[in-house]
């Protein structure tokens, strides 16, 4: 599982209500249980008892997947075994970058099939941003965001209220969930820099992000050029941050960067 699903999963399990509202046009009663025993064990991304008494099940998804019909209706059938009274209600939320291409039903001979698939990317998230919850902020950079910076200063405001250790937690997951809006991830960069907003984005933070994890990679080259570059371009770190961040002596660094044309030979 990517660290996107995770940390999304992580988010959602707190049950931003907004978000919820919008998936559903109800609000989330409870948590259910998301694990399903067998011979091979099913885990769903969330299991909702919804206001209605419905079940809502949503499945987070960053790339199309072609058989995610199969995956949707075996979760159903898992789902309606559970909670045989209870209209089921499921949706596959696509988060990825590009639009969603999966098939959104299952027809054969003997059966007919389907669920809902929404592309996260148009969803708008005046709503979320309006919301006291920090999960349903943190999704918000997912969504259709219209302004950015009014975003980020109001994300910032709302993280210098609570305590540094879960301050530090939330914006690591930010991190991770805008390595899949990279033009925002460059844009947070340039926005703290210029506007010298009060958020520190400590090394432990970004080892985290899946900038840092393609140059840790048992050390391969290519993987290391590539993760100083992002580090350097996207995240406006310095020579120095990125020594530290990666290990790596500081001539090695610059080395990377003058092959690259982002810094004179």
């Amino acid at each position: 599982m990517g660290k996107l699903d995770i940390t999304l999963r992580d988010i959602i399990s707190k049950i931003p209500q907004k978000f919820v509202y919008l998936l559903t046009n109800q609000k989330g009663t409870k948590i259910l249980d998301n694990t399903f025993p067998a011979v091979k064990e099913r885990k769903a991304d969330l299991i909702l008892e919804l206001e209605d008494g419905s079940i809502f099940h949503l499945e987070l998804q960053t790339q199309n997947d072609k058989s995610m019909p199969f995956r949707m209706l075996e979760y159903y059938l898992l789902l309606k075994q559970r909670y045989k009274n209870r209209p089921i209600k499921q949706i596959v939320l696509f988060v990825g970058d590009g639009k969603p291409s999966m098939p959104d039903r299952l027809i054969t001979d003997n059966l007919s099939f389907k669920y809902q698939i929404k592309d996260i990317k148009e969803i708008e998230c005046k709503e979320l941003l309006e919301s006291k919850n920090l999960e349903d902020k943190i999704l918000a950079v997912l969504c259709k965001v219209e302004d950015f910076e009014k975003y980020i200063f109001g994300l910032v405001e709302e993280l210098l209220k609570i305590p540094e250790k879960e301050r530090a937690d939330y914006i690591r997951k930010l991190l991770i969930a805008l390595d899949y809006r990279p033009k925002l991830l460059k844009k947070l960069s340039l926005i703290l820099e210029e506007r010298k907003l009060p958020l520190t984005i400590t090394e432990e933070m970004l080892k985290q992000n899946p900038f840092f994890q393609k140059g840790l990679q048992e050390g391969k080259k290519e993987g290391l050029q590539e993760a100083v570059k992002n580090l350097y371009i996207n995240l406006g770190l310095s020579i120095e941050e990125i020594t530290k961040g990666l290990n790596i002596p500081k001539e090695e660094v610059e080395k990377i960067l003058r092959e690259n044309n982002l810094l004179e030979k």
